[in-house]
């Protein structure tokens, strides 16, 4: 009895452990600045315009350094899809290695989702924009054109999410 117990009690630690980690923010390099003077746009990966396809697509992410000197990046961004105003935060893989960006000098990440085209009776969110915040607080929003997501917050095993900066 107290074997199970015990087994139980880790189990559940295991699960909160879990979920505290996918909402810890990545932070910027240490010793480099944070990249502030970013710009974000789509660059490739699975996902159509309009999406409904019912499977798990990717649609990859290039940042950009446009500001004058280099900065850094460690690990993944936080993601929210949201759809008028209700987010959906996607979890964030851990690792990741220290991205140098010389100015005009780029990397990406990828945003893993659950394409979903409304038949399928999944509870789903049709977002209108991804709201990225990057290693170190710098927050930008990209328009939303890969049509509806499965909402994924609650599940155990998320479907939805993003991968470190690379």
């Amino acid at each position: 009895m107290q074997r199970t117990r015990n087994i139980a009690l880790c189990v559940a630690a295991g699960a909160l452990v879990s979920s505290v980690s996918a909402a810890v923010p990545a932070v910027a390099a240490p010793g480099s600045p944070a990249c502030k003077n970013v710009a974000l746009s789509w660059a490739g990966g699975t996902a159509r315009p309009g999406g409904g396809s019912d499977q798990q697509e990717t649609a990859r992410v290039r940042v950009k350094n446009s500001g004058g000197s280099t900065c850094s990046l460690l690990g993944a961004p936080s993601v929210m899809l949201t759809t008028n105003g209700k987010p959906e935060t996607l979890l964030q893989q851990p690792g990741g290695n220290t991205v140098n960006l010389a100015p005009g000098k780029t990397a990406t990440f990828a945003i893993t989702f659950l394409s979903d085209s409304g038949k399928n009776g999944n509870e789903i969110i049709r977002p209108d924009q991804a709201v990225v915040t990057l290693p170190g607080g710098t927050v930008k929003a990209l328009t939303w054109r890969w049509g509806s997501v499965t909402r994924q917050e609650a599940a155990s095993r998320p479907g939805n999410y993003v991968s470190p900066i690379a």
